[in-house]
C-alpha cells in the first residue's frame, strides 16, 4: 500500500505527471496483485501486458514519485524502473522546459531513498535512471547539467557506505555503453574529466583501511575503482592508486577486490602492456618474493585451493603476462625467479586438472607469451649465454611438468569415477597444451626432445610395464604430438627413437590402450616428416604398425587415418613397396565401411604415384570390384530397398576414397606451364591411360552405376550426400584429370536428371560445379579462355542444363511460401545461375523468355525475404547478370585498362547480347526498384543493406530508365514512413539521379537507410554502416 504523504507532489512538473491519488493506487495495486502468489500465469501474464501498455503513456511519468515513496518494495523497483524506461525510450513525451525539475525530482528521489535504506535492487535502478538522464542532459550543447557526478554523490553521501561506490560503478557502465556520436561523447567526456579529482578523492580515501569505513564498504569502493579503470583513467590517477593498491594486498579481508583492480591495471588500462615498471612490476614482483609466494605454500600444506590462493595465481599470471617481455629480459633477477617459481607451482598442482584443481590450466597462456617474449628478444645464447640458459632451464622444467599434468589416471587411481564433463575438460586441457609448446619448441628446439624422449625409452627398458609407466609414455607421446607443427622435415635423433625399435618397438600390439590410439594419431601427425628421412626403414617400420593395429577393432579409425596420411604423403616411397599392399587389399572384409574408404584412399594413393600405365591394371583390380558389387546392389533396390540404400552409401564412398587416393593433392598439377616439357608430359602420359581400354569401360561403367543411383535413391539426403562426393572427387579440371575422372558434360546431364525427380541443394550446387568445369581456366597467358573459344557442345551443354534445373528449381519455388521455407534451395539455386551467368552468360540468356521472366520474379521476390542469406544471394545474382551480360567498351580514357579488358575474357558476354539484356532489365525494373527501395528504407535486415545499394547503383549506371521508376516508387503510398520527409527522399532520389560517382550513390543510399530506420543521428547506425 502508498504511504499517506505519497501523494505529494511538486508543482513544477507538468501537468500531466501529477496524477491523482485513486490513479496512483490503481496502478499500485495491479503491481502487486502481478507479484502476489495467489496470481496464475495467465492473470500474471494479462497484468504484466497491463502495465507495459500503462508505461507507454504519458501520465505514467507521474507514478515515479509516489511508486518510489512506497513502503512496498516492488513498487519501488516499478517506479525506479518507469524513470529509466520514460527517460530511455519516451523522452520526447516530457517537455524541455521541466527537464530542470525531473532531474531535481530524481535526485531528490533518489537522496530520500538511500537514506531510508531502501533495497540495493531499487537503488541501483534508480542509478540507471539518474544516468539515463545525465546521457540526455549533459551532452546538449550548452550542457543542462555538466556536474550530474558530483551532484549525484551528493545525494548519496548521506546514504549507507555503498550508495556511492555502487552509483560510480553503475554510471560509468552506463557510461561506457552509450550510443552517442562523436561530438556528445567529446562534451560527456569533458564533464568526466572535470568531476575526476573529487571522484579519485573519493576512490583513495575509502578504499584504504580506516576504520571508519566498513570491510563492505571498502571492497565497494574497489569495485567502483575497478570500474572506473575499465573507463579509461588517465595515467597520473592510475600512479596515485597502485601504491595504495600494493599496500592493500597485506590485507586479506579485500584481498579478492584488490587482486581484481590490479588485473583491470595490467590488462585494460593505460599501463597495459608492459608500461609502469618501477610503479607496478618491480613493486609486485618485491611482493610475490617476500610475502605472495607464501600463499602457494599454505595451499600446499592444506591441500586445497581456496579463492585466496585462486586469486592470486589470477594476479600474478596477470603480471607475468603483462610483464613478460620484463621478464624475458630479467631472467637472473631473483625476483623474477620466484615469480616464475611460483607460477611453475601452479602449473604442476598436485592431482589432476578439471578433478583436483583448476588453476594448472590458467598458467598456459603466461608461458605462450613468455616464448613469444623471448623469441621477439634480441639475445641468444652466443650474446648472453647465461640468461638464455636460465630460460632454457625454466623451460625443461615447464615441459616435464606439463608432461606428469597431461597424464591420464590409471582405472586403479580413479579414472573410472571421472564424470563425462570431467573427461571432457581434462582432454581439452591436454589439447590446449599445443599452443603453449609450440612456442617453447621454438625455443628448446631438439633440447624439448632431449628432455623427455631418452627417458622415455628407459620407462619401457621393462619387459612388461606397469599401466602407470605406459600412461606416463603415453603424455609424454602426447607433448612430442603437439609440438608436430614446429618440428623441421629433416632427420632427427630423438623422433627416430620415437618411431624406432627403442619406443614404438616396445610398445603394446595388442589390447585398447590409450596409449596404442596415441601412438597411431601421432604416426598420422607426423606423416609428412618420414618423407623427408634418407631411408624408408623408420617408414616401414610405423607402416607394419599401423597395419597390425587393424586387428583390433577399436583401433580401426586411429589406424585407417593413419594409414591415409602415411601413404598420401610417402606415396612414392611406397610404391616400391605396392605389392606388400595385396596382403592389406585382401583383409578389407575385416574392416568397418567408415574405415575401409580411407583404407581405399590410402591404398590408391600409393597407386597413384605408379606412372599411369603401370597403375591401370592396380585401379581396375581396385575399382571394378566396387562397380560390380554396386551394380548388384543396385538391382536389389526392390526387393530389399532398406538393405539395398544402406550398402549402396557404402559402396558409393568407398569409391570416393579411391578418387580421393587418385588425386594427388600433395603435388598438384594445377599450375600447368606451356613451357614446362616434363609436366606437360606428364599429362599426355595420362591421356593417353586414360584412352586404354580398361579405363574407358571402367568409366563407363560407373557412369552407368552413377545414373542407376541417382534415378533411384534422388530424393534421399543421405544418398545425394555420398554422391555428391564421389562426384566431387571424380570431376576435375583437365589439367587435374586422373585414371578415373568423369567429364563432366555427362554427369551434368545426370544431376539435371535428378533434380528434375527432386529437387535438392546438394543437385544445384554439384551443377554450380561441373558447370565451371564445362569452360576450365588456362594458365599459358594472362587471361582465362576467351568466350568465342569455348566450345560449341559446352556452351550447348550449359544452356540445355541451365533450362532443366532453372525451371525445376522454380516450379517448386513459385509454391505459397516456399522460398521462405527452403533457404537452402534458394541459395543454391542464385549460386548456379550467377556461375552460369559469369561462365556462359549467352547461354543464360538463352533461356525461353516465359522462364527467363520467371527467373527475374524470382530473384525480386528474393529481395524481400526476411532471411538474411537468400536476399544477399538474390542482389548477387541480380549484381552479376547487370554486370556480366551487359558489355563495357574498352574505354582506356574511362580508367580500364586493356589488362582488365584482356581478364575479362568469358566472363562476358558479347555486345550484340546487351540489348537483349537491358530489355530483360527495362521489362523487371519498376518491381526490382520496388523491392530495393522498400528493403534499404527498412524492409530488410541492415545487414543486406550493402547489397541492395550495390544492386541499386549498378542499375542506375546502365538502365537510365530506372531513375524514373526509382522517383515514383520514393513518392509512393509504399514508402509512406513517417522518418522518410520530402527533404530526405528530395535529397536521395537528387544524389542518386545526377551523381556519376557509384561511391557517392551508395552513400546517399546507406544515407538514406539510417534515416528512415531513425538512426542517422547515432554513432551506431554510422558506425555499422562504416562497418
Amino acid at each position: 500500500m502508498l504511504d499517506s504523504e505519497d501523494a505529494v507532489q511538486q508543482t513544477t512538473l507538468p501537468t500531466f505527471a501529477i496524477l491523482s491519488r485513486s490513479d496512483v493506487q490503481h496502478a499500485a495495486n495491479i503491481v502487486q496483485e502481478m507479484y502476489s502468489p495467489q496470481a496464475t500465469p495467465e492473470r500474471s501474464q494479462v497484468l504484466q501486458h497491463d502495465l507495459l501498455e500503462l508505461q507507454k503513456r504519458p501520465e505514467a511519468w507521474g507514478l515515479v514519485v509516489p511508486f518510489i515513496d512506497s513502503s512496498d518494495a516492488q513498487i519501488q523497483f516499478f517506479g525506479a524502473h518507469t524513470a529509466q524506461v520514460k527517460i530511455a525510450r519516451d523522452w520526447e513525451q516530457w517537455p524541455h522546459l521541466h527537464v530542470h525539475a525531473l532531474r531535481d525530482m530524481l535526485l531528490t528521489l533518489t537522496g530520500r531513498a538511500a537514506s531510508r535504506g531502501v533495497s540495493r535492487v531499487v537503488m541501483r535502478k534508480l542509478y540507471v535512471s539518474l544516468s539515463a538522464l545525465a546521457l540526455r542532459l549533459c551532452p546538449t550543447q550548452p550542457s543542462l547539467w555538466n556536474d550530474w557526478i558530483k551532484d549525484a554523490l551528493g545525494a548519496l553521501l548521506s546514504g549507507p557506505p555503498e550508495c556511492a561506490p555502487d552509483f560510480l560503478c553503475i554510471s560509468i557502465e552506463e557510461v561506457n555503453t552509450a550510443d552517442l556520436l562523436p561530438a556528445s561523447k567529446t562534451r560527456l567526456t569533458a564533464s568526466i574529466r572535470d568531476s575526476l579529482p573529487a571522484i579519485m578523492g573519493l576512490l583513495t580515501s575509502n578504499i584504504r583501511v580506516r576504520p571508519e569505513v566498513p570491510i563492505s564498504g571498502r571492497i565497494a569502493w574497489l569495485k567502483a575503482t575497478e570500474a572506473w579503470i575499465g573507463w579509461g583513467l588517465p595515467g597520473d590517477e592510475l600512479m596515485s592508486l597502485v601504491p595504495i593498491l600494493n599496500e592493500l594486498l597485506r590485507d586479506r579481508d579485500t584481498f579478492l577486490a584488490t587482486c581484481d583492480v590490479l588485473e583491470e591495471i595490467m590488462t585494460k588500462s593505460s599501463m597495459a602492456s608492459g608500461r609502469g615498471t618501477k610503479v607496478l612490476t618491480e613493486p609486485l614482483l618485491e611482493w610475490v618474493a617476500s610475502e605472495g609466494a607464501m600463499i602457494l605454500q599454505e595451499s600446499l600444506t592444506a591441500g586445497a585451493i581456496d579463492e585466496i590462493s585462486h586469486a592470486f595465481c589470477k594476479l600474478i599470471l596477470a603480471l607475468g603476462e603483462h610483464s613478460a617481455v620484463y621478464i624475458a629480459e630479467h631472467m637472473l633477477d631473483p625476483n623474477v625467479q620466484t615469480l616464475l617459481r611460483v607460477i611453475l607451482g601452479y602449473t604442476g598442482l598436485p592431482g589432476w586438472f578439471g578433478v583436483d584443481e583448476d588453476e594448472s590450466e590458467l598458467t598456459l597462456s603466461f608461458w605462450f607469451s613468455l616464448g613469444e617474449a623471448v623469441l621477439d628478444s634480441d639475445f641468444g645464447p652466443d650474446s648472453e649465454p647465461t640468461r638464455y640458459a636460465t630460460i632454457q632451464a625454466v623451460l625443461v622444467e615447464m615441459v616435464l611438468t606439463l608432461v606428469r599434468k597431461s597424464r591420464w589416471p590409471t582405472a586403479a587411481e580413479g579414472l573410472g569415477s571421472w564424470a563425462k564433463d570431467q573427461r571432457d575438460r581434462f582432454q581439452n586441457f591436454r589439447r590446449d597444451l599445443g599452443d603453449t609448446l609450440l612456442n617453447t619448441y621454438y625455443i628448446l628446439r631438439d633440447e624439448l626432445f632431449k628432455a623427455i624422449i631418452p627417458g622415455t625409452a628407459a620407462l619401457l627398458a621393462s619387459p612388461t610395464p606397469q599401466p602407470e609407466i605406459l600412461e606416463n609414455v603415453e603424455s609424454a607421446l602426447h607433448i612430442v604430438k603437439a609440438v608436430q607443427e614446429a618440428v623441421a622435415l629433416q632427420p632427427n635423433e630423438y623422433l627416430a627413437v620415437v618411431f624406432g625399435p627403442s619406443i614404438l618397438g616396445r610398445l603394446p600390439t595388442g589390447g585398447k590402450d590409450r596409449i596404442r590410439w596415441t601412438i597411431l594419431n601421432l604416426i598420422g601427425a607426423y606423416a609428412t616428416w618420414f618423407h623427408a628421412q634418407e631411408t624408408t626403414d623408420l617408414l616401414m617400420l610405423v607402416m607394419n604398425y599401423v597395419v597390425s593395429a587393424f586387428a583390433e577393432p577399436a583401433l580401426s579409425l586411429h589406424a585407417a587415418r593413419a594409414l591415409r596420411d602415411l601413404c598420401e604423403n610417402n606415396r612414392k616411397a611406397l610404391s616400391s613397396q605396392i605389392d606388400s599392399f595385396a596382403a592389406l587389399y585382401a583383409n578389407l572384409h575385416s574392416i568397418p565401411d567408415a574405415e575401409k574408404t580411407k583404407v581405399l584412399q590410402a591404398i590408391c594413393s600409393v597407386v597413384q604415384a605408379l606412372p599411369p600405365q603401370a597403375a591401370i591394371a592396380h585401379v581396375y583390380g581396385i575399382v571394378s570390384p566396387l562397380v560390380t558389387a554396386l551394380t548388384d546392389i543396385l538391382a536389389q533396390a526392390t526387393t530389399a530397398p532398406e538393405e539395398a540404400r544402406n550398402a549402396c552409401v557404402s559402396q558409393l564412398r568407398a569409391l570416393s576414397g579411391c578418387a580421393k587416393g587418385l588425386t594427388n593433392n600433395v603435388a598438384s598439377l594445377v599450375a600447368i606451364s606451356i613451357s614446362d616439357d616434363e609436366e606437360l608430359e606428364q599429362v599426355r602420359d595420362m591421356e593417353v591411360a586414360r584412352a586404354d581400354p580398361l579405363m574407358v569401360e571402367l568409366r563407363i561403367r560407373i557412369t552407368g552405376v552413377l545414373g542407376v543411383a541417382t534415378n533411384i535413391w534422388s530424393a534421399d539426403a543421405e544418398v545425394g550426400e555420398a554422391l555428391s562426393e564421389l562426384i566431387k572427387s571424380m570431376t576435375s579440371l583437365p589439367g587435374e584429370n586422373t585414371l578415373l575422372s568423369l567429364p563432366p558434360g555427362p554427369v551434368l546431364e545426370l544431376i539435371c536428371v535428378a533434380a528434375q525427380r527432386q529437387v535438392t541443394a546438394v543437385w544445384l550446387s554439384l551443377a554450380q560445379m561441373l558447370t565451371q568445369q564445362l569452360n576450365p581456366p588456362t594458365y599459358s597467358t594472362i587471361r582465362t579462355l576467351p568466350h568465342d573459344s569455348v566450345t560449341k557442345d559446352a556452351q550447348d551443354i550449359a544452356a540445355k542444363a541451365a533450362a532443366a534445373l532453372v525451371e525445376t528449381s522454380l516450379q517448386v519455388l513459385s509454391a505459397q511460401g516456399a522460398m521462405d521455407t527452403n533457404p537452402d534451395i534458394v541459395r543454391a539455386l542464385f549460386t548456379y545461375m550467377m556461375t552460369v551467368v559469369t561462365t556462359f552468360p549467352a547461354s543464360f540468356l538463352r533461356l525461353p523468355q516465359p522462364l527467363m521472366d520467371s527467373v527475374m520474379q524470382c530473384a525480386i521476390t528474393g529481395l524481400t525475404l526476411t532471411e538474411r542469406y537468400s536476399l544477399v544471394d538474390a542482389a548477387k545474382f541480380l549484381h552479376t547478370f547487370c554486370r556480366k551480360t551487359i558489355g563495357e567498351p574498352l574505354d582506356i580514357n574511362n580508367g580500364r585498362s586493356i589488362l582488365s579488358y584482356l581478364q575479362a575474357g568469358s566472363s562476358s558476354a558479347s555486345p550484340e547480347h546487351a540489348p537483349q539484356a537491358k530489355e530483360i532489365l527495362k521489362k523487371h525494373g519498376p518491381a526490382m526498384s520496388r523491392a530495393i527501395l522498400a528493403g534499404i528504407a527498412g524492409a530488410s535486415p541492415r545487414t543486406t543493406i550493402p547489397n541492395l545499394v550495390d544492386l541499386l547503383a549498378i542499375l542506375i549506371s546502365k538502365i537510365p530508365e530506372h531513375r524514373v521508376w526509382m522517383k515514383e516508387v520514393l513518392f509512393s503510398p509504399q514508402l509512406d514512413n513517417p522518418k522518410l520527409t520530402q527533404a530526405a527522399k528530395d535529397k536521395f532520389l537528387q544524389i542518386a539521379t545526377t551523381s556519376r560517382s557509384i561511391r557517392q550513390t551508395c552513400d546517399a543510399a546507406n544515407e538514406f537507410s539510417l534515416v528512415a530506420r531513425g538512426l542517422d543521428g547515432s554513432s551506431f547506425g554510422y558506425a555499422s554502416v562504416g562497418a
